[in-house]
């Protein structure tokens, strides 16, 4: 009775997680996993995410927050790319524990450690980091014992680093598991952040937009995604469909048509696999438009930024 009283009582946690990292090392893969539920879009090429993305993770007698971010990369003069990388240094203020994704077959980069530094160096309490090696599924079981092996005789300069090192795959979901054990026993007593229904904050226009962003990364070539930018602007149920009206922005006219394709093929494609896609995780059918507008320089205009979501208001 005693036991059963004092697990009835025991108090809740709750806190946030940034995760963070540089390009393409399965940050969204992982959220997506964590929380059984897609909120953030995938893709094969690197910068896909661009804001910060929010994911509520519940487990009994726990709540943890997680923030996934853009990839932390050499921003240069871009004022989109700067806007992202100052997004991801900015969610891990004031969290509570902090995520570094790095690539099993590239392992720690003197990209990894600037990362770990420049967080240190942050103004405030140093952060708690663990660290995830991503992709362990390329591995055979043989070479998973090694590398496990490795991981115990890792270099003390670089263990020191972190409260942990865990292998794990964001795909395939080996080792996710040991992450969040591991993060309960690391939150603080706190209160229920969001109800228990809820695992994003992210408006469902917002959600849209990214989802029409992700098809189209996935059907142009080369570096055309980069100069594309997704804005829902019209967003209303009637009856009992839901009408979605979504502008593709881009910097030149010469794209404008790379983007509809050959009689409008490309655009059809991205168009079909969007609204499957949005009918599937709202659960409601929708009818959607696409259209390609021309703004000129969007990526370098904090005005646009902003009517985007990437800056404050």
């Amino acid at each position: 009775m005693g036991a059963q009283s004092a697990s009835n009582t025991a108090a809740f946690r709750s806190g946030f997680i940034a995760v963070i990292g540089r390009p393409n090392m399965g940050k969204s893969t992982f959220l997506n996993r964590v929380l059984g539920q897609k909120v953030a879009i995938v893709t094969p090429k690197a910068q896909t995410t661009r804001s910060r993305i929010l994911g509520v993770c519940h487990r009994k007698n726990c709540q943890m927050v997680f923030l996934d971010t853009p990839g932390i990369h050499h921003a240069g003069g871009n004022r989109l790319n700067q806007t992202m990388v100052k997004t991801a240094y900015d969610a891990c203020r004031e969290v509570d524990h902090i995520l570094l994704l790095v690539d099993l077959p590239d392992g720690m980069k003197e990209a990894d450690f600037d990362i770990v530094d420049q967080l240190i160096k942050r103004p405030g309490t140093t952060p708690t980091i663990t660290l995830l090696i991503n992709k362990i599924d390329d591995l055979s079981a043989d070479e998973r014992h090694a590398f496990d092996f490795a991981l115990r005789e890792i270099d003390p300069e670089i263990s020191a680093l972190f409260d942990r090192i865990i292998p794990i795959s964001a795909k395939h979901g080996n080792g996710v598991k040991d992450v969040l054990t591991h993060l309960k026993n690391k939150m603080p007593v706190g209160p229920h952040y969001f109800p228990e229904d809820q695992i994003t904050d992210q408006p469902e226009r917002f959600i849209a937009a990214e989802i029409v962003r992700e098809k189209l990364f996935l059907n142009l070539r080369q570096e055309l995604p980069y100069d594309l930018a997704v804005v829902t602007e019209s967003y209303k149920e009637e009856g009992k469909i839901l009408h979605l009206h979504v502008a593709i922005w881009v910097t030149r006219d010469s794209q404008k048509g790379m983007v509809i394709g050959r009689k409008g093929a490309i655009l059809k494609k991205v168009g079909e696999a969007a609204r499957k896609e949005m009918e599937r995780l709202l659960n409601t059918r929708i009818y959607l438009q696409l259209w390609v507008q021309v703004k000129k320089d969007w990526s370098r205009r904090d005005s646009m930024l902003r009517e985007l979501g990437y800056l404050d208001s």
